[in-house]
């Protein structure tokens, strides 16, 4: 699948639109902090969100305060760190999940292994852990290892690979789940879901909005569940305008 270059044109009362972060809306940076919007992006996703009737949520990996900073002011349903936190309405209250305790098992092992100085960076969401190596490409297999190792015994955890990173998060939390949870409430309930992601952590997205009658635009190349394609960044936009003016 993921073998068409572009994808349909949004039905505005049949679809809902579910857009990952980094990668898909935003570029990505050495510092996760350091991302820059493209330009006319809250005027893009404020017409995008006037169109589907509201029907318009963020699906991301970051954790939902850190968007908000970026898109403010507006703020958007959403799901961030896959699933942990939700947000069923724009502007409404944020509902955590609380980690399970392996989380300061994994956290422990990581702090051990990686201090002060080292190549390798942590990020710590509270509810999920990340391991960053884009500024030290060479200490990918590293990544992974210390990865498997903080997870190790702990059967409440899954280590999930994604763009320079590694990512430590509870079993059963992905964003397949998070489209699941939101598309059961106004007013993306009885819509079909389409979901734009970049990364393997979208994989899950993909499958889901697929099983449920929706489809997947896959980000950049790679093998992807997605039903279509749109080569980077620059064409979400340009896809995501065209959408709005339609």
């Amino acid at each position: 699948m993921g073998d068409l270059s572009k994808p349909p044109f949004l039905d505005k009362t049949l679809h809902a639109l579910f857009l990952d972060f980094d990668g898909t809306l935003v570029g990505f940076a050495d510092d996760p902090d350091g991302i820059t919007l493209e330009p006319g992006t809250l005027e893009r996703l404020s017409a995008l969100e006037e169109r589907q009737g509201g029907a318009v949520a963020l699906i991301s990996g970051r954790a939902l305060s850190s968007i908000d900073r970026f898109l403010s002011p507006l703020a958007f349903p959403a799901a961030g760190v896959h699933g942990q936190e939700v947000r069923y309405t724009a502007g409404g209250d944020v509902v955590t999940a609380p980690p399970p305790d392996d989380l300061a098992t994994a956290r422990a092992r990581l702090q051990a292994a990686i201090g002060p100085g080292d190549k390798l960076r942590i990020e710590d969401k509270e509810t999920a852990l990340v391991v960053h190596y884009r500024t030290a490409p060479e200490e990918a297999d590293r990544a992974e290892r210390l990865g498997e190792e903080a997870v190790a015994g702990c059967s409440d955890l899954r280590l999930v690979k994604g763009h320079a990173i590694v990512e430590i998060r509870p079993s059963g939390v992905d964003k397949g789940k998070a489209i699941e949870k939101l598309m059961q409430r106004e007013p993306f309930a009885g819509r079909k879901a389409v979901f734009i992601g970049d990364d393997t952590t979208d994989e899950d997205g993909f499958e889901w909005v697929a099983a449920a009658g929706g489809f997947g635009i896959k980000v950049g190349s790679g093998e992807t569940a997605a039903k279509y394609r749109l080569d980077d960044v620059a064409a979400v936009h340009r896809w995501l305008d065209a959408v709005a003016r339609q």
